[in-house]
């Protein structure tokens, strides 16, 4: 008996020595990481927040579901607080400390223009998908590393302009942040103008301080001329110009570009204030019957969200993990960021939940949807 005691010690002192050699990872569940670097603080955590959680939301879901082919996946966040030099700075720390095998929704015309022309991701030869902004510029660096889900800031012009002639407010007013991104805005509305028969009759310019807003809004509720003012800019700057001028002249329409956050305008005017504001939306209202937009409220309901806080940049976030995810579905061995950047590049035509992307070709604009909503009574944004 004491020899058998022995024995089956020594036999446990053998395996506890072979699994003490094991590395953790293979002790655990197969992981893939993926990264994202957005503002989490300061006035546009309103523009970074919402995506890291419906990215989450989406992760969380797969995890809870198996995974996908066997690796459960962690998401990673950094918070650049929406400044160019820290995205860059992030973005590197991330990779370097975490081994994403691909980034999601870096958030900015800037910031994004800075991570290409830093070289962050070729060096790591690693996609960014879903990036959040819309500016011709960052498309003319045309970056292979960088994976368009949402339209152009072009797109959103000529529908604006496009739709607020066809009900007849053809002179034009586009108030627009003194920034790179304004001025692209700018360019883009008048291109637009100029293709529709429309005529963009005033430009102001905000710079940083905002404080020449009241002005403009008084120039413009004056102006008698005026059929419609478009807006480009961060959300507090938005929400500032649509109260001096529904003050001084409720009956102006007001249109703002996807770039200002439904959410945030309601919370920073409160649901009567922000009424009547329209706003373009370049992803599919969160109403919308597809099977995607089902998946995505079982996501945010298992985050436990309220209905009420979520918006289009949760389903931003959402729709970037989600062409992750179809992704890493493709990749045929283990998961690598050439492997991924591969799987991307042949997602032709594929449908998720009744949306269809597709990057062949060395396509690289998922989507050119584009849609206006108003803010209703209760706050609510109608399409």
């Amino acid at each position: 008996m004491n020899a058998i005691f022995q024995t089956s010690r020594l036999l446990c002192l053998v395996a506890s020595l072979v699994l003490s050699s094991i590395p953790a990872s293979a002790a655990v569940s197969k992981e893939i990481v993926v990264g994202s670097v957005v503002p989490l603080s300061g006035p546009l955590a309103t523009l970074g927040k919402p995506l890291a959680e419906g990215a989450s939301a989406c992760f969380d879901m797969v995890n809870s579901n198996g995974g996908v082919n066997g690796y459960q996946i962690r998401f990673e966040t950094r918070d650049d607080q929406f400044d160019p030099k820290a995205t860059v700075a992030q973005t590197h720390e991330l990779i370097a400390a975490n081994n994403p095998i691909a980034m999601i929704n870096s958030a900015g015309s800037q910031q994004n223009i800075a991570l290409v022309q830093s070289g962050v991701l070729q060096r790591a030869n690693i996609a960014l998908v879903g990036p959040r902004d819309g500016s011709a510029a960052l498309r003319e660096l045309k970056s292979p590393n960088l994976y368009f889900l949402i339209a152009s800031i072009g797109a959103e012009a000529d529908k604006m302009v496009r739709v607020s002639a066809t009900i007849g407010r053809k002179r034009l007013a586009l108030v627009y942040s003194d920034d790179g991104d304004g001025r692209d805005a700018l360019k883009q509305v008048e291109r637009a103008a100029k293709d529709q028969g429309s005529t963009l009759v005033a430009r102001y310019a905000v710079p940083a301080n905002a404080k020449v807003i009241p002005d403009i809004a008084k120039k413009i509720a004056d102006d008698g001329t005026l059929q419609q003012v478009l807006v480009y800019g961060v959300t507090p700057m938005v929400a500032e110009f649509y109260k001096d001028v529904r003050k001084l002249n409720p009956a102006m329409p007001v249109t703002a570009f996807s770039v200002t956050s439904h959410a945030a305008i309601v919370d920073l005017l409160g649901r009567q204030g922000s009424r009547g504001l329209m706003l373009a939306q370049v992803t599919l209202p969160t109403s919308s019957a597809l099977q995607v937009m089902k998946d995505f409220r079982d996501a945010m309901d298992l985050e436990q969200i309220p209905e009420i806080r979520i918006n289009n940049l949760h389903l931003e976030g959402y729709l970037a993990a989600r062409v992750v995810v179809e992704a890493i579905k493709r990749i045929h061995g283990t998961p690598s960021r050439e492997g991924l950047i591969a799987a991307l590049d042949q997602i032709n035509k594929a449908n998720i939940g009744g949306l269809t992307f597709d990057f062949s070709d060395g396509k690289r604009e998922g989507s050119a949807f584009v849609q206006i909503g108003i803010i209703g009574p209760q706050g609510k944004l109608m399409n």
